[in-house]
C-alpha cells in the first residue's frame, strides 16, 4: 500500500467516525409533582385502631373560587355517616394537615345530631404515605335528650387509607 493511498483511506475513516452524531432527542418533560390536594383527595377504606374494617370514605378537594377563599375539603360518608366540607389552613409545621374542624351540629342517616370537632397534632389528623391516622371526638351530648337516643361521647382514632 502506499502511502496517499494510506492517507486517503485515513481521511475517510475520520471522516465516517468523526462526522456521524447520534441525533438529539429531547428529554420528555418531568411530570409535575402532584399537589397536597391531589395527593390527599379519593377514595379511602377506613379501620379502627386494631385493623378492623369499618367504612369507606372519599375525600374531594374544593379548589379556592378566589383569592378571599380557601381551599376546602368535602369529607363523604365519614365515620361512615356524615358528610361535610371544611376549610383547610396549611400551618408551616403541619404541612400534610388535614382539617376536619369543628361542627356543632351534623346530621346522620337517622336525623340524629352530632357534635364532631378535632385539634391539630403532629400524630394524628397528617396525610403521610396515602395514609391517614384520624384523631376527633363525636358526641351527641347537646342532642340526645331532644333526639331521644342514648347518650354517645367518643374521643375516636380511626386509619383511613388511600385506594
Amino acid at each position: 500500500m502506499n502511502l496517499s493511498r494510506l492517507a486517503t483511506y485515513s481521511f475517510v475513516l475520520f471522516f465516517i467516525l468523526f462526522s456521524c452524531k447520534k441525533d438529539k432527542t429531547a428529554l420528555p418533560e418531568p411530570e409535575p409533582e402532584l399537589t397536597k390536594w391531589e395527593k390527599i383527595s379519593g377514595h379511602y377504606k377506613v379501620y379502627d385502631t386494631t385493623g378492623i374494617f369499618l367504612y369507606e370514605m372519599d375525600l374531594v378537594h374544593v379548589p379556592a373560587i378566589d383569592n378571599d377563599y380557601v381551599d376546602s375539603i368535602r369529607f363523604e360518608n365519614f365515620d361512615g355517616e356524615f358528610t361535610f366540607t371544611d376549610f383547610q389552613s396549611t400551618p408551616a409545621n403541619y404541612p400534610m394537615n388535614i382539617s376536619i374542624g369543628y361542627h356543632d351540629t351534623l346530621y346522620d342517616g337517622q336525623g340524629k345530631r352530632w357534635k364532631i370537632f378535632s385539634y391539630l397534632s403532629n400524630d394524628y389528623n397528617q396525610f403521610s404515605n396515602d395514609s391517614i391516622k384520624f384523631h376527633f371526638e363525636k358526641t351527641n351530648i347537646n342532642y340526645y335528650l331532644q333526639d331521644l337516643v342514648p347518650y354517645f361521647a367518643c374521643d375516636c382514632k380511626q386509619i383511613a387509607i388511600k385506594q
